[in-house]
């Protein structure tokens, strides 16, 4: 699939109910790119009740393993509030860009992501785990 299709195509977000309104209220309390962006992809987000998932998918306190696919890096990080964040230990938060980004999809789905220095991602979801807290 070529990087055009990619920022024209975006795939489906998955949030439950119960966390909904903690991303909502995340997105609106902070004036950033990243909370933008979360705000952007809860407009278009499918809202499941909780226990109800047709896949895995990201959510807060979920591990995911994914791939730029413009680098070929791979990572793997815990997406999590800003208060728990902490890049050392692998805990990326959800209002930043990349965490945004991920936030609601599945695995096998990517989005494309522009940094602030106008380079462009395409980050591909690989695997989710959920911690006991998140399932």
């Amino acid at each position: 699939m070529s990087l055009r299709s990619h920022q024209l195509r975006k795939p489906a977000v998955y949030v439950t109910e119960s966390e909904f309104e903690v991303l909502s209220d995340l997105a609106e309390s902070r004036a950033t790119r990243g909370a933008t962006l979360l705000g952007d992809e809860l407009g278009r987000a499918i809202i499941l009740k909780d226990g109800e998932f047709p896949r895995a998918f990201v959510r807060l306190r979920s591990v995911v393993a994914y791939t730029d696919m413009m680098t070929g890096r791979s990572r793997r990080v815990q997406i999590v509030p800003p208060e728990d964040a902490d890049i050392d230990q692998k805990r990326l938060s959800v209002i930043t860009p990349v965490g945004a980004a991920l936030i609601g999809l599945a695995v096998g789905d990517s989005i494309g992501l522009n940094t602030d220095d106008g380079r462009t991602h395409v980050l591909r979801v690989d695997a989710v785990e959920y911690d006991h807290e998140t399932a």
